[in-house]
């Protein structure tokens, strides 16, 4: 256990994902799947929070409807989600979504919710929280704690009463319910995405279809039986140190 992940949280039965990657940076997709946990996330968030699980919960929810026993494949996939820094920092970790990739965009009429799609197939999902599920009078909080309304001295009092009455509600309501109950998901039979705000090149995901090597043995490279020929590997090493053709 670290600090930056409370014991009472460390010991909650939490969500967790799996989610497969490329192998490098132009790099065909791995079939090992890797796990993340809520750990990770706060992790690469930088706290824990109630929206950070929010997520959590809501992206599950989603998972189970579209992917079933099937991992996030963050090679293959858009996502839009509130312009938050917890929802958004949820959606690109778990699909590897990323907004300089014209992948991961925005739409803050989705609440605390997901839209999903598979690119290679097209086919879209989206999840909503359940309205009224989260206490109205926190929501108030949070937001009038974002303007100039109070002064130093009361924010640091305010802040840690609205910090304990977040983690209340997370412990008494948020872990006593399953993803399900209060975010619900479906299918998209339609999908028009919001337009990115910047889109670039995604270059290690390139070759993501290419197969496995007949001939050549790759590093670390799992499911890949190939008996050592020595011939082969000096051809395609020649090949190699030739060069990029120019062409």
């Amino acid at each position: 256990m670290t600090w930056s992940l409370a014991a009472w949280l460390e010991r909650a039965t939490l969500p967790s994902f799996s989610v497969l990657d490329t192998r490098s940076a132009q790099g065909r997709l791995d079939p090992r799947v890797k796990t993340v946990r809520v750990a990770d996330l706060i992790l690469a968030h930088g706290h824990p929070c109630d929206g950070l699980l929010r997520g959590v919960w809501a992206m599950r929810a989603l998972a189970d409807v579209a992917f079933g026993d099937d991992p996030f494949d963050r090679s293959d996939l858009l996502v839009v989600s509130k312009n938050s820094p917890c929802l958004g920092d949820v959606a690109a970790y778990l699909t590897g979504a990323r907004v300089r990739f014209g992948t991961h965009r925005l739409d803050d009429s989705l609440g605390v919710g997901f839209q999903v799609q598979r690119l290679s197939s097209g086919e879209a999902w989206e999840v909503r929280e359940e309205p009224g599920f989260f206490p109205a009078e926190i929501s108030a909080w949070e937001s009038s704690l974002l303007s100039e309304t109070y002064s130093e001295s009361e924010k640091r009092e305010i802040l840690a009463v609205h910090e304990s009455a977040q983690w209340n509600w997370v412990r008494d309501v948020l872990f006593q319910s399953a993803p399900s109950e209060h975010y619900h998901a479906r299918r998209l039979e339609s999908f028009d995405p919001p337009a990115p705000l910047h889109e670039a090149r995604r270059t290690d995901t390139v070759n993501r279809s290419v197969p496995p090597p007949l001939e050549v043995p790759s590093p670390d490279d799992p499911g890949v039986h190939i008996l050592p020929s020595k011939p082969a590997e000096s051809r395609w090493q020649h090949t190699y140190d030739i060069g990029p053709s120019a062409s």
